[in-house]
């Protein structure tokens, strides 16, 4: 079993933040790297729309991490065409479907002008956020629990030395009789 050390529990709250900050800047690094893998973009706004905002106090904090909606439905594979609450029948994912209307095949997608080409294969799922999101959470609540147990061991540590300090004044005022020995 580690040993924890006491900390001065102003800096373990300093090293909370930074901390905070760091991990809702290398979560942001970590989902544009995993949109690129994937294959997640085409313009570039959803990595551009991305923001993390970390509001703490003492051992408190607030992660929130923004995004573009579609970047969701990119993730789980969804979008124009799905419907909720339809069972999960989705006509156009099936293969002889495609092959009849030709979606099978790549086309022009967007304005005459711009746009680019559809592959011709059907939607799949590119989950860019979730996995690498709930590692490090986990991750988080690891760290989180060893800097605020040395937070607490710093305060525990604190309150014997104002014990033993009370408990040595008190033996100096009363002539050294006071009945029994306390050690720390």
């Amino acid at each position: 079993m580690d040993v924890i050390e006491p900390r001065d529990p102003a800096q373990v709250a300093q090293d909370v933040d930074q901390w905070i900050d760091g991990w809702s800047d290398k979560m942001i690094e970590i989902w544009r790297e995993k949109q690129l893998d994937l294959d997640v973009h085409d313009t570039g706004a959803l990595a551009q729309s991305m923001t993390a905002d970390a509001m703490h106090e003492g051992l408190s904090a607030h992660i929130v991490l923004e995004f573009l909606q579609y970047g969701a439905y990119q993730a789980m594979g969804v979008g124009r065409g799905y419907i909720h609450g339809n069972g999960g029948d989705l006509q156009f994912l099936n293969p002889v479907y495609r092959e009849e209307h030709r979606l099978n095949e790549p086309r022009k997608r967007g304005p005459k002008w711009g746009g680019g080409y559809t592959s011709g294969e059907p939607r799949r799922r590119r989950d860019w956020i979730t996995p690498k999101l709930y590692a490090s959470v986990l991750k988080m609540a690891e760290v989180m629990a060893q800097l605020t147990g040395q937070m607490g061991v710093a305060m525990v540590c604190d309150a014997l030395e104002n014990v033993r300090s009370a408990l040595r004044q008190s033996r100096r005022s009363s002539g050294g009789s006071a009945g029994g020995t306390v050690l720390f």
